[in-house]
């Protein structure tokens, strides 16, 4: 009776220690999701004008900030995200030399044409040009005002703290300028340190 007893004990710790370890082996091998950012503007070619040179400077979709540059026709690191479908936004630095030293002078702001979807496990690929993204008066694709005010103002406030940016002609102007009828964002000096506040910037 007694070893019946102990038998079935241990049948029943066997049993729960073997649904734990089942539980956490689901935990340590869920695959990931990641998200990379390709800028897909071409590179300066030999004799151009380096000012037509666009750079990614940042980019932010769901959940995931991406702070480093990206280079023309390069491809960002990977970054954890969750598997969502959304609309990313980026900002563009035309002209801008990540070696200067010191911010861009100028950023469009710019948003996805399309939602972006990644599957748990996935990685979702972030392709910023004019054929994906909308936002670049050169490439006669301006955004909306309110849209921009949405990017400017909810995405990547610290870029534009101070200033006021125009959607049609894609220039930034300083609060006292903009009253005076606004300089381009060439002449308009922008912030770095900054990026989505999580609690109430981005889609969500």
């Amino acid at each position: 009776m007694h070893v019946s007893r102990a038998f079935a004990s241990l049948f029943c710790v066997a049993t729960l220690c073997a649904g734990s370890s089942l539980v956490v082996t689901a935990c340590d091998t869920e695959t990931a999701t990641y998200a990379t950012v390709e800028n897909g503007f071409a590179e300066l070619p030999d004799g151009g004008n380096p000012a037509t040179r666009i750079i990614v400077y940042k980019t932010w979709w769901e959940t995931t900030l991406f702070t480093e540059p990206v280079l023309p026709t390069a491809t960002s690191g990977e970054l954890r995200t969750v598997p969502e479908r959304d609309t990313a936004y980026a900002l563009l630095a035309p002209g801008w030399d990540p070696e200067s030293g010191g911010p861009p002078t100028t950023l469009i702001p710019v948003r996805s044409k399309e939602l972006l979807a990644v599957g748990r496990g996935e990685v979702l690929r972030i392709l910023v040009s004019d054929a994906t993204f909308s936002g670049n008066c050169a490439a006669n694709q301006a955004l909306s005002q309110e849209d921009a005010d949405f990017i400017t103002q909810r995405i990547f406030p610290g870029e534009f703290a101070e200033l006021t940016y125009d959607a049609k002609t894609c220039t930034a102007a300083s609060v006292d300028e903009g009253k005076d009828g606004g300089v381009d964002a060439a002449e308009a000096e922008t912030g770095v340190d900054a990026g989505p506040d999580a609690a109430d910037a981005g889609p969500g």
